[in-house]
């Protein structure tokens, strides 16, 4: 009786073990905030998607990897030039938990409306990923 009372409670720690640490639960997400002065558009994964002014898009289920994005932007009336800098199309890598935040502001100075994009993650650049066997990224 004693062995089988030591055998389940050992099997019951594996189980509670195995099944806490396991990577399918751990989430990616990119969150997308639009402080510009007009609708933003993110490309990426092969879908458009939308951001109305003073919205915020979340973006989950991105597994482990590296996705191109692309920012498409409007241009609001009175605007007679228009540019986009800084984190407005590039690739973001995720890896195991790692949330990414875009936030897109811009300037209409003297008819020149400016589009700008920052990105930051929550990733340790100096990290090493531990699921990463050398091979397949």
């Amino acid at each position: 009786m004693k062995k089988q009372i030591i055998f389940l409670f050992v099997l019951a720690t594996m189980a509670l073990v195995g099944f806490t640490s396991c990577e399918p639960f751990i989430e990616n997400k990119i969150i997308a905030r639009n402080l510009a002065a007009a609708e933003v558009k993110i490309n990426i994964r092969g879908q458009i998607h939308s951001i109305a002014v003073g919205e915020t898009l979340v973006l989950s289920e991105f597994k482990k990897g590296t996705f191109e994005y692309e920012t498409i932007y409007s241009v609001p009336a009175g605007a007679t030039e228009f540019s986009a800098e800084g984190d407005v199309a590039g690739e973001i890598v995720m890896n195991a938990g790692t949330e990414v935040l875009i936030v897109y502001t811009s300037t209409l100075t003297e008819g020149a409306y400016v589009v700008y994009g920052s990105m930051t993650t929550t990733d340790d650049v100096n990290r090493v990923d531990p699921f990463d066997d050398g091979e397949n990224p």
